[in-house]
C-alpha cells in the first residue's frame, strides 16, 4: 500500500526543511563573521589554510615651539622651526618637541618604539612619558590610533656664543620602529641666533615632510610571515 503524506503534512514539511536550511546558513554566516577579519587578498595555501596580506602603514609627525611655562605642553603653538633672534643667555633657549606617531595600517600592533635623538647641543630636560626620557615603547597599537610625545630641552652653556654675527641651527630627529626594525622619521629645527639667519641646514626630504611608511605583513595557518619596505 503506498503511503500518502497529507497536504497538510506535506507542506509542514517543507516548512520544516526551509527552516532548517536557514538556521544552517544563519550559523555558518555567524561563525565566519566570528573569525579574524577576512582581507581581500587572501590566497588559499597548497594543503590548506590560507595566506592573507595587509597593509602595515606608521605616520611620524614631529613639530617644535618655544616653550611657554605658562602653558600646558599640548597648547603651544608647533611648527617644523622655531628661530631664537638675539638670545642673551643660553638658558632663554627653552624648547619643546612633539612626536606624533600614528597608525594608518588595517591591524593592531605590538613592539612599537619611538626613539629621539636629541642633538649635542641640547640638553634634555624633561619628558611626558617613562624610560629614559627620550624612546618609549609600547603594545596594542589599533588601527586609526595615535600616540603623542612631549620632550622639553634647553640649550647647552657651551654653545652659546656671545657674538653679534653669531648663527647656528640643529635639527632633531625622532624615529619610529615596529618589532625592531626602522620603519620612518621626521625632524624639526631650531635656530639661534644674533644676527639675520642667511641659509637654514639642508636636513633632506624629512625636515618639512612627514615620512609614511608602508610595509606588508603576511599571515599565514599557524605562523607570521612578515615582509616590510622601508625608506
Amino acid at each position: 500500500m503506498k503511503n500518502i503524506m497529507p497536504k497538510a503534512q506535506k507542506g509542514t514539511f517543507r516548512k520544516i526543511n526551509t527552516l532548517t536550511a536557514g538556521l544552517t546558513f544563519a550559523v555558518a554566516t555567524f561563525l565566519v563573521s566570528t573569525n579574524n577579519p577576512v582581507y581581500a587578498d587572501c590566497e588559499p595555501n597548497y594543503g590548506g589554510g590560507e595566506t592573507c596580506i595587509y597593509n602595515k602603514v606608521f605616520r611620524i609627525e614631529k613639530k617644535v615651539a618655544k616653550l611657554d611655562t605658562n602653558k600646558d605642553l599640548k597648547d603651544h603653538n608647533f611648527e617644523d622651526k622655531v628661530i631664537f633672534k638675539t638670545p642673551e643667555k643660553s638658558s632663554d633657549v627653552k624648547v619643546v618637541f612633539k612626536i606624533k606617531v600614528t597608525n594608518e595600517g588595517e591591524v593592531t600592533t605590538d613592539d612599537m618604539k619611538m626613539k629621539d635623538s636629541l642633538p649635542d647641543e641640547f640638553q634634555h630636560a624633561k619628558s611626558s612619558f617613562g624610560g629614559d626620557g627620550l624612546t618609549e615603547t609600547w603594545d596594542d597599537f589599533e588601527p586609526g590610533e595615535s600616540k603623542t610625545f612631549y620632550i622639553t630641552a634647553k640649550l647647552e652653556k657651551d654653545e652659546f656664543v656671545d657674538d653679534k654675527n653669531y648663527e647656528k641651527c640643529v635639527v632633531n630627529e625622532a624615529s619610529v620602529y615596529y618589532d625592531g626594525d626602522f620603519e620612518g622619521k621626521d625632524t624639526a629645527t631650531v635656530c639661534f641666533r644674533n644676527s639675520e639667519i642667511t641659509e637654514l641646514p639642508e636636513t633632506g626630504p624629512t625636515a618639512t615632510v612627514v615620512m609614511t611608511v608602508v610595509g606588508l605583513t603576511s599571515i599565514a595557518s599557524g605562523f607570521g610571515l612578515k615582509s616590510r619596505y622601508k625608506r
